[in-house]
Formats: structure tokens, C-alpha cells, sequence
């Protein structure tokens, strides 16, 4: 990654805040129909320009909004599990992080397993396609329960606090056949961590590109669910469809991966809901 004259390596955490639980076979077919649980991944990136988050996972305000009306459909298909001292901000607080010392969160997407817990930091900017949020705002209805939005989990301010990715400054990135596509952009001067356009599983799917001791990890979100996506073609069971806002452009997204993987087998790939994957690149950080 180009960008600055320094060469900063972030320290990143990777936290788990709540989790759902899904058959198998929505994570990759041939899954199975047993229950699986999908943690939601919050990754700490302690950049010398301050603490980024990448997604924020479930909060209690979650079960809370999916007990109400027409979004209790949500929470029956998506159980969320969360309990006391498990959100992001309480867990960044045992580690000495105020919630106001976080000064940017990426948003992978706008679903309530990466940004349940967003009202906890008031004070981050929050990276993510503006549109995306005017159309969540908006929404209501049957409309906002097939994309998944619970509106109510948005900050008040969320409009004044929103910075279009694409308005940040575009960088080369080691990332073709994907920067082909979908040109990153530097989040910090130095290029040590980017934001990488991951389309397909919803419009405004973002990834994040960070440079750390271990190497390059690119953080996935719903890109794929599970790492065998990328790495043996196990798509999920066709029934995802019904869930996934663009089903050939989250198969191209896919593919990609894939010619990536191949091509850069040192790059780190983590999907946010794999927990082998989760596992096996926690262990990597730890001991760097």
C-alpha cells in the first residue's frame, strides 16, 4: 500500500460483540441444517492517529428493536445474543478505550450485527456510503425488513457524522483483481489502513485493508461468511438470495477473492462471522 513516508503497522484486537446463529448450510452449502453461531467480529485497529473500529457489533438495543412491530420478524430469524460485558464499548473499556477515544468506525454494511452497538461512540466519524443511510432512514415496513435495516439503531446525528469513503484519497493497493474493480482509499495519511469496496451481499458493502506486524489482513465482513468460500468455492445454499441484495455481484465479489487468494497467499483474509477464522488470525496477532 503506497501512501506517507512512515511505515506504521497498527496493533489490531479482533473482539466478538454478541452473536446469531444460522444453519450451517447459510455460512457454505453443504453446512448442514444443525445451527451454527456467527460471532459478530469487531476488529480494533490502535492507529497512532487514534483507535478505528471496523463494525461494532451487537449491543442490547438490538433485542430491544426486534421486539417491536414488523422488525419481531428479524429477531425470530436472527436470534441476537448479547449480554452484559460482551458490547465492544464495555470491552474497549476493560482495555483502558474510552468510547470517546474512538475517533473513526467503518461500517462494513448497515445490518444489526455490525452497527448495534454505533450509538455507544459518540464522537467517531462513521465510514460509510451516504446513501445507504438516507435510504435506511427512510425505510419502513415490508421494505426495510427485506434489507435488514433497523433504523432506529442509527445515531441521531449519524447525517452530520458520515464520510463518503469515496471522498477519501484513492490509493494503489496490492488487491487485483479487486482494485481493477473497486479502487481503495487511504484512511489514514500513512496507507497503513485502507478501505476496499466489497460489493454484492448489499450495495454499500465496504472491507477494510490493514497492514500489520503479520502481514496484510483484508477484513471481509459479509463479503463471504465463511473462509472455504474463498478458498474451495463453497458457496452458501441458494436460499441466501433471499438475503443477499445483489446475487451475481456478491458471487463476482467471490470470485475475486478467490483469484486474490491465490495470487497473494500471504494476505490474511477474515470473513467477520467464521469463527475458525476468527480464531486462527487472533492467534497470529497475538503472538506478533
Amino acid at each position: 500500500m503506497g501512501g506517507g513516508d512512515r511505515r506504521v503497522e497498527p496493533h489490531v484486537e479482533l473482539l466478538t460483540a454478541g452473536w446469531t446463529s444460522h444453519p450451517g448450510l447459510v455460512a457454505r452449502r453443504g453446512g448442514g441444517r444443525r445451527p451454527v453461531r456467527f460471532p459478530a467480529l469487531v476488529a480494533v485497529v490502535h492507529h497512532p492517529d487514534g483507535v478505528i473500529l471496523f463494525d461494532t457489533g451487537y449491543a442490547p438495543r438490538v433485542q430491544r428493536a426486534v421486539g417491536r412491530g414488523i422488525d419481531r420478524v428479524y429477531g425470530a430469524l436472527l436470534p441476537v445474543h448479547v449480554t452484559q460485558g460482551e458490547t465492544a464499548v464495555e470491552q474497549l473499556a476493560r482495555r483502558g478505550i474510552a468510547a470517546e477515544d474512538v475517533t473513526t468506525i467503518v461500517l462494513s454494511h448497515l445490518h444489526a450485527d455490525h452497527l448495534g452497538g454505533l450509538r455507544d461512540f459518540p464522537a467517531a466519524r462513521i465510514v460509510v456510503d451516504p446513501r445507504a443511510v438516507t435510504a435506511m432512514r427512510g425505510s419502513s415496513g415490508l421494505g426495510r425488513l427485506s434489507r435488514g435495516w433497523l433504523p432506529a439503531l442509527l445515531p441521531d446525528d449519524v447525517v452530520d457524522r458520515v464520510l463518503d469513503p469515496t471522498s477519501l484519497p484513492a490509493v494503489e493497493a496490492d488487491l487485483a483483481p479487486l482494485g481493477e474493480v473497486t479502487p481503495a482509499h487511504a484512511l489514514v495519511a500513512d496507507g497503513s489502513v485502507v478501505v476496499v469496496p466489497l460489493p454484492g451481499h448489499s450495495d454499500e458493502h465496504l472491507g477494510l485493508l490493514v497492514r500489520t506486524p503479520v502481514g496484510e489482513l483484508l477484513l471481509l465482513g459479509d463479503a463471504v461468511w465463511h473462509l472455504r468460500a474463498v478458498t474451495h468455492g463453497d458457496l452458501p445454499h441458494p436460499v441466501v438470495r433471499l438475503i443477499t441484495r445483489d446475487w451475481a455481484g456478491y458471487r463476482r465479489t467471490v470470485v475475486d477473492l478467490a483469484r486474490l487468494a491465490r495470487r497473494r497467499p500471504d494476505l490474511l483474509l477474515l470473513p467477520s462471522h467464521d469463527e475458525d477464522a476468527i480464531a486462527h488470525v487472533q492467534g497470529l496477532l497475538a503472538a506478533s
